[in-house]
C-alpha cells in the first residue's frame, strides 16, 4: 500500500507524531461517540467524533469555516451514511489542523454546504465535524476507552500487541477498517459478512439485510430510527441477533440494528463493500488497537463478562436538546406500542421533570440513560403539553418482543 504525502513532503499520519514516535489524544465520550479536541487555523477548538467508519475529515458548518477565511477549490458530491444519497459540499486544500495532544500538520477537509444534520440536538452537546481515517492513516491507533485517550505510534516503534490481545487480519479500504465475522440471525447457523469498524456509530451491531441473500430479519422487531447520519435519519428495524463470533470472541442476543441499503431488489451492486457495522457501543467494551499499515486488529476485552447485554432505549421515546445550553428537552417522536405510547407521551412535549428532578439540571445522555435501564424500571415524567404541566408514569420494557411478528 503506497503512503501519501502531506503539503511539506511528510508521510500523511506520520506527521502527527512528536520526536517520541508516539502521541496521546484525550478524548470525550458522549452517547456513545469519541469525541476529541481540533483546532482549525490555530483559532478556534473544535469538538469533532473520532470516526474510523468514514475516510474524510468533515467539518459540518460552512459559517465557521468561512470566519476562519478558508477558501474552497469546488463543490463535491458526498455519500451519505445510507450509501445512497448524495450531500454537496465543498473541498479545502491544506487546511492547518491541530489535534490535541499532536502534531499541527496540514489537512484536506470536506465542509458541509448546508447544516441542517441537527446533530447538536440529537446529541445534546456541541458537535462541529468528524475527523475520518485519511487524517491518521499509515498509523497504530490505540483506543483506550477506559482510561479516553488515543494513542498513536508509529509502525516502526510498534513491536505487536501485549498479552492476552486477539489478533484478526483486516481489509483497509478507502481509510476504513473491515472485519470478518460470522453472525447468525435467526439461528445458530453462520453466514460470514465483511463489517465496517465505525466508531462513528454509537450502536453495537448493525446489519444491511439485503446486501446477502442468507440474511433477513428475526421474527420480532420494532420499527423507527436506528440511529443517524450526515444523510439524516436511519431508519430500519431494531430486534436481536442469536449470535455474533469475532474469532474467540462472541455475542449472544445481541440488540441489532437492521436496515436496507437503497437499491434495486434483487440487484447487490458491486462496490456494496459491507455487510454490516461494528459501533462504539461493542467496540468500548475493549482495548481497541488498529494498525493501519499491517491491516491487522488487536482486541482485548476489559473484562471477562464483555459480552453482557446492551443496554438499549426501553421507553419507545425519541427526543431532542434545544435551546442556548441544550438543556431542554423536546420529544420528537415515540414509537406505536412502546411504554412510552401507552402511557400517553405525545411528540411535541417538552420533558420538564424526570422523577423529582428538573430536567434542565440533567443532561440529555442523563435522560437517555435512564430510559435505557433495566426492565420494570418505573419511570416518572412531567411534561409541559400547550402550557398544562401532565404527570405520566411507566415501565421500561423490552417492548420490541411484544411487537407482532416481522414475518406475519
Amino acid at each position: 500500500m503506497g503512503m501519501s504525502l502531506s503539503a511539506n513532503g511528510q508521510v500523511i499520519g506520520i506527521d502527527l507524531l512528536d520526536e517520541d514516535r508516539e502521541v496521546e489524544v484525550p478524548f470525550e465520550l458522549e452517547q456513545g461517540f469519541i469525541i476529541v479536541k481540533v483546532w482549525l487555523n490555530g483559532i478556534i477548538p473544535l469538538r469533532m467524533i473520532f470516526d474510523t467508519g468514514a475516510e474524510n475529515t468533515i467539518l459540518f458548518d460552512k459559517e465557521i469555516a468561512q470566519i476562519l477565511g478558508i477558501e474552497f477549490e469546488r463543490k463535491i458530491p458526498i455519500m451519505g451514511s445510507d450509501l445512497d444519497s448524495v450531500l454537496i459540499a465543498n473541498i479545502a486544500r491544506n487546511v492547518s489542523t491541530n489535534m490535541e495532544g499532536c502534531q499541527a500538520v496540514t489537512r484536506d477537509i470536506i465542509v458541509l454546504d448546508d447544516n441542517n444534520l441537527l446533530i447538536e440536538e440529537k446529541l445534546g452537546t456541541q458537535i462541529n465535524g468528524i475527523v475520518g481515517g485519511s487524517y491518521f492513516a499509515n498509523l497504530v491507533v490505540n483506543i483506550n476507552y477506559r482510561k479516553r485517550k488515543i494513542t498513536f505510534t508509529h509502525p516502526a516503534e510498534f513491536n505487536g500487541p501485549p498479552k492476552y490481545y486477539q489478533s484478526y487480519p483486516i481489509d483497509v479500504i478507502s481509510g476504513k477498517p473491515y472485519l470478518s465475522g460470522d453472525v447468525g440471525i435467526s439461528s445458530n447457523k453462520l453466514s460470514k459478512l465483511n463489517l465496517l469498524l465505525d466508531t462513528g456509530a454509537a450502536l453495537p451491531f448493525l446489519i444491511h439485510t439485503n446486501t446477502d441473500t442468507s440474511l433477513a430479519l428475526p421474527e420480532r422487531v420494532m420499527v423507527g430510527s436506528v440511529g443517524f447520519g450526515l444523510s439524516g435519519a436511519i431508519f430500519g428495524f431494531r430486534g436481536k441477533c442469536k449470535r455474533l463470533e469475532l474469532g474467540e470472541i462472541y455475542f449472544n442476543e445481541i440488540v441489532t440494528s437492521f436496515q436496507d441499503l437503497n437499491f434495486e431488489e434483487g440487484t447487490i451492486p458491486t462496490n456494496i463493500i459491507r455487510n454490516g457495522i461494528i459501533g462504539n457501543s461493542l467496540l468500548s467494551r475493549f482495548s481497541v488497537i488498529i494498525n493501519y499499515t499491517t491491516s491487522t486488529l488487536h482486541l482485548k476485552p476489559y473484562r471477562k463478562k464483555y459480552n453482557k447485554d446492551f443496554s438499549f432505549d426501553k421507553s419507545g421515546i425519541t427526543l431532542f436538546a434545544v435551546g442556548p445550553d441544550l438543556n431542554q428537552y423536546y420529544v420528537v417522536a415515540v414509537i406505536d406500542g412502546s411504554p412510552a405510547s401507552e402511557a400517553g407521551v405525545m411528540p411535541g412535549d417538552l420533558i420538564i421533570k424526570m422523577g423529582r428532578k428538573k430536567a434542565k439540571k440533567l443532561s440529555l445522555n442523563r435522560i437517555t440513560d435512564k430510559l435505557s435501564r433495566k426492565e420494570g424500571k418505573s419511570i416518572k415524567l412531567t411534561v409541559l403539553r400547550e402550557n398544562e404541566e401532565i404527570k405520566i408514569a411507566f415501565k421500561l420494557k423490552e417492548w420490541f418482543n411484544d411487537v407482532p411478528s416481522a414475518k406475519g
